[in-house]
């Protein structure tokens, strides 16, 4: 009996752990299980933060870490400063996304707390998204209305939507759209706006899908800039003969197109030459015949 006892004092705790590991175990799973089927099917990607940040995390401007944590519904950071962080999107976000050309980003944003040490919002862009691919990066100012605790906010991704470069401060293209979201590499959502100290949070991040578009011609293709260049071509123009560009792309022998580029561009620049010349010695012409008239 002693013995039973000592053995039933070492099973019992033991028991217990393992049923705790395995509750624990079986909740996460359901906790995945349920954010998948949630999944609708007009969505790609979206975030939770139920349990976690699901692989979200925070960066400042210039993409160094900053602080951040996932739970109970919601992704969370602060600062103390003027400061320009954002909420950083995880890799369910990124990839080729082409197919949320024409669709949303939604999210909620709000704040628990906030000192604008009597001065206005920072002007930033509230949204980036980034294609290091393709060195590409589009941003969206004046989506989320500053002094309100919270806001609902949805972001169409087209050339309607509000876009710019935001090296040129141009509007996007639909060329630039699409090709951007077919080599996502970052989607940030900006979560500092005051001069002063602020807590910040962020709910359900969806992507959304918009109208099926004849996209083969924007993805993995590293021929169309130069193929446009070539044939000298703008963006808008690019953009309107894409699909024609890309349907014959496979009859275009790359290695003569790139020789016949340069021999043009040598010869032109021969012309220009030429004609800088004979401009210089018309002028010195010029300049001999008044030098003789003087005299």
């Amino acid at each position: 009996r002693e013995i039973q006892r000592e053995t039933m004092n070492i099973l019992v705790p033991f028991q217990r752990n393992i049923a705790a590991v395995l509750f624990l175990t079986i909740l996460a799973s359901f906790g995945t299980i349920s954010a998948a089927q949630e999944l609708e099917e007009s969505q790609l990607a979206k975030a939770y933060f139920r349990w976690s940040a699901e692989g979200w995390n925070a960066t400042t401007k210039s993409g160094a870490p900053w602080p951040s944590a996932g739970e109970l519904g919601s992704l969370k950071s602060s600062d103390d400063d003027d400061t320009i962080w954002y909420y950083s999107a995880s890799v369910d976000f990124l990839g080729n996304k082409a197919e949320a050309y024409g669709g949303t980003i939604s999210f909620t944003l709000g704040h628990s707390e906030y000192n604008s040490l009597g001065l206005g919002a920072q002007e930033e862009y509230d949204l980036i998204l980034e294609s290091k691919v393709l060195n590409l990066s589009l941003g969206h100012m004046h989506i989320v209305p500053a002094w309100v605790t919270s806001s609902e906010n949805v972001v169409e991704l087209s050339e309607e939507g509000g876009w710019v470069d935001t090296e040129s401060g141009e509007s996007a293209t639909r060329l630039a759209i699409l090709r951007t979201l077919s080599t996502l590499t970052g989607m940030k959502i900006r979560g500092s706006f005051y001069y002063g100290h602020e807590y910040s949070f962020i709910k359900e991040v969806t992507l959304s899908k918009g109208v099926k578009q004849d996209l083969a011609w924007v993805r993995n293709d590293a021929h169309i800039d130069e193929i446009c260049r070539a044939l000298r071509l703008n963006v808008i123009a690019c953009e309107y003969y894409g699909v024609h560009l890309m349907k014959s792309i496979q009859k275009v022998n790359m290695n003569k197109l790139r020789a016949d580029y340069a021999t043009q561009m040598r010869k032109r620049k021969e012309y220009e030459g030429k004609m800088d010349e004979r401009r210089r010695q018309l002028e010195q012409d010029l300049l001999s015949e008044q030098a003789d008239s003087v005299y």
